[in-house]
């Protein structure tokens, strides 16, 4: 039964709870038709028995007042009056017009007209009797004795049967009022369980009905929230099955492509992660800015400023001139500063154009070509130790033969001559120069040697303990104090050429301090390399020349070559290592070389 009502439309059960309640309310018209035929049931009773009862009692009541008055009046005026014939007039017509209206007594009143009728014979017959004797005294005796006596007790007898009749007439229009109160609480509890009825079955209707509505309206706000795919639990009820069946396949149709659309999003977003181009798009509709993941690589914590360029660093002001600009570039090569080194960026700018070929915002993007630039400038640098090479072969040939004939017939003079002439024509500063001039020509043949090394087992602080005296012996003069604290790892180098770096090192350090000052060279491994820092305390390397120290020909000594950093940068490179300039200050300077652990 549950079931079934359950799987009733609304209509059908509104339909039904109408008809109960019609039938709730109907059944008080059977109510009411008994109540009626109580009613007709006492009506009939006191129009049948006791309103004739009434009536005669009432009636005879004052026939027997008229009797009374009728024999005071014989007594009171001494017989002048006939007496029977008086009597006998008043009861041949005192019945006559209530038998008219009422009919004959009341089958309850019998007993008492008997005795009313027997009353008049006796008195009659006795009174004409005693008349036709002239017996007055004994008829007087009798009416005043008995007849008036009798006729009192008639009298008290009708008057008890008139309130007996009077209380059952009391009694009925009581059980009218009894019939009425029953009948209006009848109607009034009918009424009441209706209206509850009603009222329950109302809002059962409109709990099942508005219950799911509330739920599918919760649900369906989730659903427009973004929780595509949820489903709207099924409902037996007739109205709601088809609503909900098509709201769940809404949701899963929505659920089906909003991932189409995000795996497809997702794929795009990929697309543009992957390259290698920093992107950033401008929606001038929306006012939105989006940035793809090499763009935020390459900015950094800037990225997050790109939608207030207000905020811009002064550093990167021709970046950020050219972002916020409209105008339309293509590969303009910019400066780009970071926190931790600086960028080289090749920037262009264009137009954002919808399916309809209309302009919605703009495109900038941006390449990160620091690799390039610094590929492009060991390149010069290679073309540029090309081209020492070439002089230094050149000059290898050329100069070297007439100098060493030059420096034969001088170093002869210098046998020759005396101090004096010696001094006359310079000699000591001649051959000193001369030196020098071979000291160039070394340096520039060793650029121009074959670089590969010849690799052996070594430890790197026994190397430098070998040129370390020779050092020491050079700086005698001087306050220098050296502090070497290398681990002691085995390493694979060409030992000549790594004396080479640690000479040309150290002599740099030297020169950059006076009289006094500290070298330390330490070491510091990792899992697949090798640290060794060269820190001085000398004057430091000036600001203008740090990002090239290691061009050739380029020197900040008086008397320097402007070749010992290069040579050693190649050797330290045919190492498969790397040399850099850690840090230069007036408090000192700090190489630092990486070489492999093989």
């Amino acid at each position: 039964m549950k079931n079934l009502v359950k799987k009733m439309s609304f209509r059908n059960k509104i339909l039904i709870v109408l008809l109960l309640t019609t039938m709730i309310l109907s059944s008080f018209s059977f109510v009411l038709i008994q109540s009626i035929d109580q009613v007709n049931s006492v009506s009939y009773e006191i129009n049948q028995n006791t309103i004739p009862e009434l009536v005669w009692i009432t009636h005879w009541q004052q026939e027997l007042l008229t009797r009374k008055m009728i024999i005071e009046s014989y007594l009171e005026n001494n017989h002048c009056c006939s007496l029977v014939e008086s009597y006998q007039s008043f009861i041949a017509t005192s019945d006559d017009e209530i038998k008219l209206s009422h009919g004959g007594p009341p089958p309850s009143l019998v007993p008492l007209k008997t005795e009313i009728d027997l009353l008049d014979f006796t008195i009659i017959n006795k009174a004409q009797g005693l008349i036709l004797f002239s017996n007055h005294a004994i008829l007087e005796t009798y009416l005043v004795n008995e007849y008036l006596i009798q006729l009192g007790t008639i009298n008290d007898q009708l008057n008890l049967k008139k309130n007996n009749v009077i209380s059952s007439l009391n009694n009925h229009t009581n059980h009218f009022s009894t019939i009425i109160n029953e009948s209006l609480w009848l109607l009034l509890i009918l009424t009441i369980v209706a209206i509850i009825a009603a009222g329950f079955s109302a809002y059962r209707i409109s709990s099942n009905l508005t219950k799911p509505i509330e739920r599918l309206v919760q649900k369906v706000d989730q659903i427009a929230n973004g929780h595509y795919g949820m489903t709207v639990e099924e409902t037996s009820q007739v109205e709601f099955s088809h609503l909900t069946s098509s709201i769940n396949k809404m949701s899963l149709g929505l659920k089906e492509s909003f991932d189409t659309i995000l795996k497809d999003k997702m794929y795009r977003e990929q697309i543009l992660n992957s390259l290698p181009v920093g992107i950033i798009t401008f929606d001038k509709r929306s006012y939105n800015v989006s940035l793809n993941l090499t763009a935020k690589q390459l900015l950094g914590n800037e990225e997050s400023v790109i939608s207030v360029p207000l905020n811009r660093s002064k550093e990167n002001k021709t970046f950020w001139d050219a972002l916020v600009s409209k105008e339309i570039i293509n590969n303009v090569k910019i400066p780009y500063y970071t926190s931790k080194e600086e960028r080289s960026l090749l920037i262009s700018q264009s137009e954002l154009i919808d399916q309809k070929q209309e302009s919605i915002g703009r495109i900038f993007y941006f390449i990160d070509i620091t690799d390039t630039e610094k590929l492009e400038k060991r390149m010069h640098h290679s073309e540029k130790l090309a081209l020492v090479g070439e002089l230094a072969a050149g000059a290898a040939h050329e100069i070297r033969n007439p100098l060493t004939v030059i420096d034969g017939f001088l170093n002869l003079m210098n046998r020759s001559f005396t101090g004096k002439e010696k001094e006359k024509f310079h000699l000591p500063l001649i051959l000193k120069e001369l030196q020098r001039i071979n000291a160039i020509i070394e340096e520039m043949l060793l650029l121009t040697k074959p670089s590969a090394p010849h690799y052996k087992e070594f430890f790197l602080e026994d190397i430098i303990n070998d040129i370390l005296p020779l050092i020491r012996h050079s700086v005698e003069h001087k306050n220098i104090k050296f502090s070497i604290n290398l681990e002691r790892i085995s390493m694979r180098v060409d030992g000549k050429q790594m004396k080479q770096v640690f000479h040309n090192l150290i002599r740099n350090s030297i020169d950059s301090m006076d009289d006094q000052g500290n070298i330390f060279i330490y070491s510091r491994s990792k899992a697949d390399e090798y640290e060794i820092y060269v820190k001085d305390s000398g004057k430091g390397i000036p600001e203008f020349i740090q990002a090239s120290v290691f061009d050739p020909f380029l020197t900040s000594k008086e008397k320097g070559t402007g070749l010992g950093l290069t040579i050693v940068q190649k050797i330290i490179d045919n190492h498969d290592g790397k040399i850099k300039l850690a840090s230069s200050s007036e408090e000192g300077t700090t190489f630092l070389i990486t070489l492999p652990l093989k």
